[in-house]
């Protein structure tokens, strides 16, 4: 039982130190709001210009874009997307 709870704690701590890939884009939708991440590799002009569709759909255009980085280029976003 002991090294189950060991392996567990190992694998919870490593999960929690790794942060999104700079590729990596993921995103939530609550109506018309969107919330995510976007690795480093994601400019803030390709949030903006809503390159290949990722934050809204491509029918849509971003209003009210908010963008926070970290010290390691991971940037945290929310936006409205309405219809155009």
């Amino acid at each position: 039982m002991q090294k189950t709870l060991s392996a567990i704690a190992l694998l919870t701590f490593v999960a929690a130190c790794g942060g999104p890939s700079p590729d990596q884009l993921t995103q939530n939708r609550d109506g018309n709001t969107v919330t995510g991440t976007a690795g480093a590799n994601w400019s803030d002009e390709e949030l903006r210009s809503n390159a290949f569709a990722a934050v809204c759909a491509q029918n849509e255009r971003i209003t009210d874009l908010r963008i926070s980085r970290d010290a390691d280029g991971v940037g945290t976003f929310s936006a409205t997307c309405l219809s155009q």
